[in-house]
């Protein structure tokens, strides 16, 4: 009998709490996904987010090196001596670009003497144009500089790079809606 009474509490408290553990279990992995299931999104797009963010700064400084190019039409016909388109973009860029974009960046000549002849010609025109205590940031490169000179599309043929020309209409006219051709141009 003495047995039954000490047993008998004993096995409905190990019941008891057995079963607290397993409802804390349920209750706290419950608890867990609710707050899982509610913040669900942000958690897993962050590594997503980065890989996105992550070209933007080099995509930067890409497209202020090619702003800042000088290109053969910036330099006078011998290819050394500075324009002066080329002296204007040089002014601009030392004086109106944000200060972490101020390098001038020189398109490499046809030979390498023709190269040095223009770092030093750029050189010389930026240390007039920079504040006093300020080196100029001027780097040689061969990327390829954005666009033309403004006379070359105009130039001796003024047909060039404007193919689509050939085949306008010499008067403009709406087509007929019927057949789909211009039979109505001339009504």
């Amino acid at each position: 009998m003495r047995f039954r009474t000490f047993i008998l509490p004993a096995v409905l408290l190990g019941f008891g709490i057995f079963g607290a553990t397993a409802r804390a279990g349920v209750l706290g992995s419950i608890a867990r996904d609710t707050v899982e299931v509610n913040r669900w999104p942000w958690p897993y797009t962050c590594w997503d987010q980065a890989a996105v963010k992550a070209p933007f700064p080099g995509m930067i400084e890409n497209a202020w090196r090619r702003q800042n190019i000088l290109a053969d039409y910036h330099f006078g016909a011998d290819g050394i001596e500075l324009s002066e388109a080329g002296q204007t973009k040089i002014r601009r860029i030392l004086t109106e670009a944000p200060l972490q974009h101020r390098t001038v960046f020189v398109h490499r000549g046809e030979t390498p003497q023709q190269t040095a002849g223009r770092m030093k010609a750029v050189f010389e025109y930026a240390n007039k144009i920079i504040p006093e205590g300020g080196a100029p940031n001027v780097i040689e490169t061969n990327v390829s500089p954005p666009g033309y000179p403004a006379g070359w599309p105009g130039g001796k043929d003024p047909t060039i790079s404007r193919k689509f020309q050939g085949w306008l209409p010499e008067k403009p006219y709406v087509p007929d809606r019927t057949t789909g051709s211009g039979a109505g141009a001339s009504q």
